[in-house]
């Protein structure tokens, strides 16, 4: 009988299990790939999650991480704004900051179960029984960090699945990792027909590229490399950067990328992370949102185990807390998710913001968090 499980071992699951095992508890992550690998997103983390790291003992300065400092975005014509990001951020590979942080739980004495899926969870009197491919483990307490798509989405029946559209309008998403001349201290954010690239400095000189494409627009290319030829290098700085050295065979890949929103609470089991709703890839950071909310649900978590609380006024507690921290970055990452990818909008609304360095800082602010 564990204290708690954890089904996912992104950066929310892994730094909720550090909380909780540091608390005392029995913990157990579950997590379907093995360590170290790498996953499709972008690698820049705010600074407001860098004294949550810090804590847990994520040393930045001692893995000599790249400072971001600045932002760049463009419009498919290649027309571009530049400003000053007010909080900036620390650029690192999610396949090194996953690693330490599962390195970390190890440490703690958090039993991590890799290569391992849950294929079901029930809830059962006063505790759960987690079925794996392997195995039936039973705990006090049940968090979902389990991404943004999950054969157990569909398991647990998730409501939102039954708003989802099409797969034409769901998004893909690419990425690789570059050698080549890149600014260190920014950020750039490059539009193009559908979608939108982010690109920023890691560790070892090594630049992240990431886009996201409509489903519709990339059915339509009908490859990576057709899509890249006809649509990316219409951008003149993707067209640069699309000719720097690869440092993988194969670029990453996900399909489906589905943003509806979704419940914070589903089948009374709380969610975190890409789990818990929708968080677009422009709210500002979805990696610093995850780690945010495992430090909300922590404290929640165990007043539980001490009998403190209930298991519904846990997770109410918890869906407030979450909807007070994170509501206004939703808002404004739907409103830029909407503009970006659209040439002639995206161009009007850079246009606007080249006189108006108050209304651009303005909007950085409200896709970024509070130190947590």
């Amino acid at each position: 009988m564990y204290d708690v499980s954890i089904i996912g071992g992104g950066l929310g699951g892994l730094s909720l299990s550090i909380q909780m095992a540091e608390l005392g508890w029995k913990v157990l992550l579950i997590e379907k790939k093995e360590y170290p690998f790498h996953r499709v997103c972008g690698e820049y983390v705010a600074t407001e999650s860098w004294d949550f790291l810090r804590r847990i003992g994520i040393d930045d300065k001692a893995l000599q991480l790249p400072k971001i400092t600045q932002l760049l975005v463009s419009a498919p014509n290649g027309q571009y704004l530049e400003s000053e990001l007010t909080t900036g951020g620390i650029g690192i590979s999610r396949y090194l900051l996953d690693d330490s942080l599962y390195k970390k739980a190890l440490e703690k004495g958090v039993t991590v179960l890799t290569k391992t899926t849950v294929q079901a969870v029930y809830e059962i009197s006063d505790y759960w029984e987690i079925t794996t491919q392997k195995d039936t483990y039973m705990s006090k307490s049940v968090v979902g960090a389990f991404g943004k798509r999950s054969n157990l989405d569909h398991k647990l029946n998730r409501s939102y699945l039954s708003d989802s559209k099409s797969r034409l309008n769901h998004f893909v998403a690419v990425k690789y990792h570059l050698k080549g001349n890149f600014d260190d201290p920014k950020i750039e954010l490059h539009n193009f027909e559908g979608g939108y690239c982010g690109l920023s400095k890691v560790e070892n000189d090594v630049l992240c590229m990431c886009y996201m494409v409509s489903g519709k627009v990339f059915h339509r290319e009908g490859s990576i490399e057709a899509l890249e030829e006809n649509i990316l290098q219409k951008n003149p700085f993707l067209k640069k950067y699309l000719t720097y050295t690869r440092l993988w065979k194969k670029p990453l890949s996900i399909a489906q990328i589905d943003f509806s929103k979704k419940d914070i609470i589903e089948n009374n089991i709380p969610m975190i992370g890409d789990a818990s709703g929708l968080i677009a890839p422009l709210c500002g950071n979805g990696m610093s949102m995850s780690m945010h909310a495992s430090v909300i649900i922590a404290p929640l978590l165990d007043q539980f185990l001490n009998d403190k609380i209930s298991w519904s006024e846990m997770n109410n507690a918890y869906a407030q807390q979450w909807k007070v921290h994170f509501k206004t970055r939703l808002r404004a990452g739907r409103l830029l998710q909407q503009s970006f990818g659209k040439s002639f909008i995206t161009n009007i609304v850079l246009q606007i913001l080249k006189g108006s360095d108050t209304a651009t800082k303005k909007i950085i602010s409200a896709t970024h968090g509070e130190v947590f």
